[in-house]
């Protein structure tokens, strides 16, 4: 990485309170979701994962697309999510901030998953009842019987950020100048060219103890220590970039050169994982430590080319990104259980994969939007969603 005002001795130029181009980052990255978990439903058994349906149509090509999306969406959702805990600790201090992520994060979390749980249990049903192959079964089925689903996420940003919030706090009290030489560490560390390697060495680590070939994910009130670690990284990074006075502008530059990085070093983590997708990794230790050095390098070079690239050409204020970057968060919390049933509803027509994909996923998105614009957004959820109510207007019109 190149070196920025935070290091050359130049005061660091202030953060603005609202960056638009991380706003947009952040919404893209949750509405891909709705584009992964529609193209489950079009992936083949064996590299599908546990998921209800499977239509006669599925085609490798879109297990290839999951793969993919999963490689970057979380990670760079969650850098964004450091680098906006940081400001917010810096703005309103660690108690406020607190309080902040549970109105924000925590009263969503558990108001969806009572919502959406019982929806999406009879959507699987749905979907199970239409597939023609066996797949998984309904969330909550298995051991435990619990499941936060497609919440997870937000249930370990809250402990990551109640984490770090309450780590910053504790140095600064008991050991002001221990916090400050780190803090001056990380600035350093994060402007030199080698810090890539340092990240990537760290995310290899963490990916190395995973008991599946990609970046798990845990739906459970106890998750593994392996994945708070390996999403951690990412929220470090973010929330130290935010502390160095920066805001991701200096990967403007290469960022086009990073993302076909990314593209390269995901093709050749899957040229050496795919062969093993039969086994544990257990079975094949080489094979898996090798793919995980691969999948973390196919990482960073995404998480930093998409931040790069957002920040290249998404700066300036829109309102149509505005509006996007609000609804995506609802859109999100509730888009499983449509994700789940549409799919289904087209296993008659015998048309190709792609098509009713598109079908699907387009049905979804509009469904989500037009509940968020005419139910929530001008509503006390739209609120608690957003931090105020917003006029029920579309985007050319609030411009004007």
């Amino acid at each position: 990485m190149p070196r920025d005002t935070a290091v050359t001795g130049n005061p660091p130029r202030p953060v603005p309170a609202r960056v638009h181009s991380l706003d947009a980052l952040r919404a893209v990255m949750m509405l891909l979701g709705l584009v992964l978990h529609t193209a489950l439903s079009y992936v083949p058994e064996l590299s599908s994962g546990e998921w209800p349906y499977q239509d006669r149509r599925a085609n490798e090509w879109f297990g290839w697309l999951v793969s993919l999306i999963h490689t970057f969406r979380m990670p760079a959702f969650f850098a964004v999510a450091g680098f906006f805990a940081a400001f917010l600790v810096e703005r309103r201090g660690t108690g406020a901030f607190l309080r902040h992520r549970l109105n924000r994060i925590g009263v969503p979390l558990v108001g969806g998953w009572v919502l959406l749980f019982p929806l999406t249990a009879v959507a699987w049903i749905f979907a199970a009842s239409r597939s023609g192959v066996p797949l998984a079964p309904a969330p909550g089925s298995g051991a435990g019987g619990f499941d936060l689903m497609h919440l997870w996420f937000l249930y370990q940003l809250l402990i990551l950020s109640a984490a770090v919030a309450l780590f910053r706090s504790a140095s600064l009290r008991f050991r002001p100048g221990g916090a400050a030489r780190l803090a001056g560490f990380a600035r350093q560390a994060l402007a030199r060219r080698w810090a890539f390697l340092v990240l990537v060495g760290v995310t290899a680590l963490t990916l190395a103890p995973m008991e599946a070939w990609e970046l798990e994910t845990d739906g459970t009130l106890l998750p593994p220590l392996r994945l708070l670690l390996a999403y951690g990284v990412f929220f470090v990074f973010g929330w130290l970039e935010y502390g160095r006075g920066g805001s991701f502008g200096h990967l403007r530059d290469r960022c086009l050169a990073r993302l076909g990085g990314g593209l390269f070093f995901h093709a050749l983590y899957l040229a050496v994982v795919a062969p093993y997708f039969g086994m544990a990794p257990a079975e094949a230790p080489f094979a898996h430590g090798a793919g995980m050095v691969l999948l973390a390098v196919s990482m960073w070079l995404f998480v930093l080319g998409f931040l790069g690239f957002f920040r290249r050409l998404l700066d300036a204020p829109s309102p149509g990104w505005r509006y996007l970057s609000d609804a995506s968060y609802w859109m999100y919390l509730v888009h499983l259980p449509l994700t789940v049933a549409l799919p289904p509803l087209l296993a008659g027509w015998n048309a190709p994969g792609l098509i009713k994909f598109g079908i699907a996923l387009g049905a979804a998105f509009a469904i989500t939007l037009v509940t968020y614009h005419y139910g929530v957004r001008a509503t006390w959820v739209g609120k608690r969603l957003n931090g105020r109510r917003y006029p029920r207007v579309f985007p050319r019109r609030a411009s004007a």
